[in-house]
């Protein structure tokens, strides 16, 4: 399965550790290579929620030193994808209940804003563009073995040029940082569940909204949309923890 920066291609440059001169200068795009890589598997599930990060392997497996790996790691760790372990380096971030839903409770505030600003801001490229998403999501067959891969990239891209549209660049990036910190629970819930239907009416609707430039209801919608969200994604949770302890008891009565 391939993440949101599958087609960047990996670079490489030499061991800049290895001798005793000065540090070489790192090519400025050589740490997004790599932060592009390293969020696109957290998000498509590659890299797991909790999961350890050796430097020393992503070293070797972009042929870097740990130069620009840090730069990136410090970039990830400041979009709350990454966070620092004692004595262990990075691990991808876990997040409890109410964190997730202090994420979502955000995410309400600023997808429902962008979805105002968006439908009075967009052009009929971007409208074109979300359509095509809407559609490329429709037409996925559910019971191919990527489906659920493929619809989460394809949401993720649909959310982004929606949020894009509206022209504004800080609020694009808070939202795409509220977005991906839980972006990977999202993908637990879709393969707990396997719901999409919901979801999918739901993007038809805020489509009609955009293309209809009517902004009170788009970011009404797109309000509504990311509280179902989470209250699908806290359900799927609390059922997981349940059947959890309910087998660890049996575990230990047996």
């Amino acid at each position: 399965m391939t993440g949101p920066a599958a087609n960047a291609r990996s670079m490489h440059a030499p061991d800049a550790e290895a001798g005793g001169g000065p540090t070489p200068e790192i090519p400025s795009s050589l740490p997004q290579v790599i932060y592009d890589r390293l969020k696109g598997d957290i998000l498509s599930g590659v890299l797991e929620v909790g999961q350890v990060l050796r430097q020393e392997e992503i070293a070797r497996q972009f042929n870097v030193s740990r130069v620009p790996l840090r730069e990136a790691f410090s970039r990830l760790e400041a979009d709350g994808l990454l966070e620092a372990r004692p004595r262990r380096g990075f691990a991808v971030a876990t997040l409890d209940p109410g964190e997730i839903l202090e994420v979502f409770e955000l995410r309400s505030v600023i997808e429902e804003h962008a979805g105002l600003v968006a439908a009075q801001a967009r052009n009929e490229r971007d409208v074109r563009e979300a359509e095509e998403l809407v559609e490329r999501m429709e037409a996925l067959d559910r019971s191919a073995p990527d489906f659920h891969a493929d619809w989460m990239l394809l949401n993720y891209a649909f959310h982004t040029r929606i949020v894009a549209s509206s022209g504004r660049r800080r609020l694009a990036r808070v939202a795409d940082n509220l977005r991906s910190s839980v972006e990977p629970y999202v993908r637990v819930e879709l393969l707990m569940t396997g719901d999409v239907e919901e979801a999918a009416r739901e993007h038809r609707e805020l489509l009609e909204a955009f293309r209809a430039r009517d902004g009170a209801t788009l970011a009404r919608l797109s309000r509504q949309h990311v509280d179902h969200t989470a209250r699908r994604l806290l359900a799927g949770l609390r059922s997981r923890a349940v059947a959890a302890s309910l087998k660890e008891r049996e575990c230990r009565a047996a």
